[in-house]
């Protein structure tokens, strides 16, 4: 299993929950969208070592988003 990063929302909030090769988990959570963005950029040079799990109300902003150069 290689390492993945699951991206949804959860009681309001936004999560990025990352799962390592060794399936040990952990999620950090963003209030506002701004917040998810900065969260993102923390992967911005290895994000394609992830698989990426989108939730499906949030999938048009995530690529939108990484389309833009996480700028």
């Amino acid at each position: 299993m290689g390492k993945k990063l699951k991206i949804y929302k959860e009681n309001g909030e936004f999560v990025i929950e990352r799962i390592n090769e060794f399936n040990h988990a952990t999620k950090r959570f963003f209030v506002t969208q701004d917040g998810l963005f900065d969260g993102l950029k923390a992967y911005r040079t290895g994000i394609a070592d992830y698989q990426l799990d989108v939730s499906e109300e949030l999938w048009a902003t995530i690529i939108n988003f990484l389309n833009s150069g996480m700028e």
